[in-house]
């Protein structure tokens, strides 16, 4: 099946190529070169002045790769019973483009000249659009002198530099990743590149240094899709597609523990455009050290996202300065005393500088001490060499507040409840509000969340009662809801909502408040209901929960 939809994706894409390629006769301006060939360069020009008779000129400025050339006039250059006509050949000797890429000018109406393009407009270019002098339409109004107009597609751009690119502004990401002293380094480029022009213009350059490593610079070979070797003809029309992903491998051995700058400067090379770069593109790299401890950090302190980092310090980091194979950082992390069986304590992934101690493996507010392995590993293949400890203390439970949330059924029971947890709540209280739903109620909703639109189930959070917790630090407390009491009766459906100050943060200048809410649902009820439709009739069945 896959297939089968990639063969009818490329029929309809042949179809829509031959429809952009098949009309009215025209004069061709170039063939497709069976060898790519570099364009001519073509100088800017300002934007004419348009005389009264023609109407409007485009592209002009920047242009994408699919843009038309079009040439509107107000009055027709040729009668429209001759627009099949051979005869239309000599106005369309008229039209001129620089350099003359793969298409035709053809007559899209009498008043209107387009050019039909066989490729799309190759990035990196500079296009130069001439209506020559003796152009006239059916008015005899008449061109004295050639009227140009230049317009030019995306310049060459490069991204994905390895390390950090130098405009990078803070101290934190000037820190480049640790590469190897033979690295594979790669760049991406939105057109394809003269080789030798990248080769020609590319640096790295030890930090302090004047002399520059030399680079190997390849094209990197994309996979593609097997398809009998047939290319997408969406790709072939338009290659701007495509990226185009090149590596610089350096022909010596780099020096240990070195920073260096990798440059590109102006003057890069299109393959196929003919508008070299203007900017130089620049980033820092640097080799990797000794591989070392750099420092304990923390992350996900209270703030208006929640606690997810569990306690108020937030949940530890320990930093490196080089990537670590993660299964030598678990075995090599230790903790006294001993954590919590589950979770697992340390969380380290392939290559990270970052190993996180899971905070829930932890208690609250006692000191810890952390022994970093001396066989601990780095991805280059070095280890710490000595073991190195630190103290570690965890602080308090950062307030927080849990309710279920959503629609949950359950059959009727004794004893059931709902539960609301707390912990370290600095108000020690929290706000709720129950209602008994009516089976009209389900008209105007389905959810016990706020909609302002009057229909709500629950009151305005203003007016919810307050409730006190007991204040405990750093033990969660339950809070029970009776479900039957609450409701009444044995059965029926339950709204609520939940809500309490839990911390505060800044934003903006200002100190405000968290205060998370929760609405939910609950019914009690020993009936299941399963509906299903069909175009000639339903089905609805009802069974009993509780067998």
């Amino acid at each position: 099946m896959q297939r089968m939809g990639k063969v009818i994706r490329i029929g309809l894409s042949l179809l829509l190529m031959l429809s952009m390629t098949l009309g009215i006769a025209g004069c061709n301006t170039a063939q497709i070169a069976s060898k790519v060939e570099p364009l001519p360069a073509v100088d800017p020009l300002p934007p004419p002045q348009l005389p009264d008779w023609i109407e409007q000129i485009s592209p002009t400025g920047e242009a994408e790769p699919l843009a038309q050339v079009r040439i509107r006039f107000k009055e027709p250059l040729i009668p429209v019973e001759s627009l099949d006509s051979p005869n239309q050949q000599e106005a369309l000797k008229k039209f001129e483009m620089m350099p003359p890429l793969p298409g035709q000018f053809r007559f899209l109406t009498p008043r209107m000249v387009g050019f039909q393009a066989e490729q799309a407009l190759p990035k990196a270019t500079r296009v130069q659009v001439t209506l020559k002098a003796g152009l006239s339409d059916l008015k005899n109004h008449r061109l004295d002198q050639d009227l140009a107009w230049t317009f030019n597609t995306e310049t060459i751009k490069l991204t994905n530099l390895p390390g950090i690119a130098s405009q990078a502004a803070n101290s934190e990401s000037n820190t480049p990743e640790a590469i190897a002293l033979k690295p594979t380094l790669e760049i991406t480029s939105n057109v394809e590149l003269d080789l030798a022009s990248v080769q020609d213009r590319t640096k790295l350059v030890p930090e302090g240094g004047n002399k520059a490593v030399s680079l190997k610079v390849t094209l990197k070979e994309e996979k593609t899709a097997d398809l009998g070797g047939f290319e997408e003809p969406e790709d072939a029309f338009n290659p701007a597609n495509r990226t185009w992903i090149y590596t610089l491998v350096p022909e010596q051995t780099l020096t240990k523990a070195t920073p260096y700058r990798l440059e590109f400067n102006p003057g890069l090379r299109p393959l196929r455009g003919n508008l070299p770069s203007q900017n130089t593109f620049a980033t820092k790299v640097a080799t990797y050290a000794p591989l070392q401890f750099e420092q304990l950090q923390f992350e996900g302190q209270p703030s208006a996202s929640g606690t997810y980092g569990r306690f108020v310090k937030g949940s530890a980091q320990l930093r490196f300065n080089n990537g670590l194979v993660a299964d030598s950082a678990i075995a090599n992390i230790t903790i006294n005393p001993a954590p919590k069986a589950e979770p697992q304590l340390v969380k380290a992934y392939e290559g990270d500088r970052i190993v996180s101690l899971n905070p829930w493996a932890l208690e609250p507010a006692k000191t810890y001490t952390i022994t970093l392995g001396a066989n601990l590993k780095d991805q280059f293949g070095q280890t710490l060499g000595k073991p190195v400890t630190l103290k570690y203390e965890t602080g308090d439970v950062g307030g927080d507040i849990w309710a279920p949330d959503g629609l949950h059924i359950f059959p009727p029971g004794k004893d059931l409840q709902l539960n609301i947890s707390t912990v370290n709540l600095p108000e020690s209280k929290y706000q709720a509000a129950y209602r008994v739903v009516q089976p009209t109620d389900l008209v105007y909703v389905d959810s016990a969340y706020p909609t302002g639109e009057g229909k709500d189930l629950l009151p305005d959070p203003a007016n919810w009662q307050s409730f006190k917790v007991p204040n405990r630090k750093n033990q969660s407390h339950e809070t029970t809801v009776p479900l039957q009491k609450q409701l009444g009766s044995r059965t029926g459906m339950l709204a609520y909502g939940v809500k309490a100050r839990t911390n505060r943060y800044q934003e903006d200048g200002q100190q405000k408040w968290r205060e998370p809410a929760t609405y939910g649902l609950v019914q009690l009820t020993n009936l299941g209901v399963f509906a299903q439709w069909f175009p000639e009739s339903g089905l609805v069945r009802v069974h009993h929960l509780a067998d």
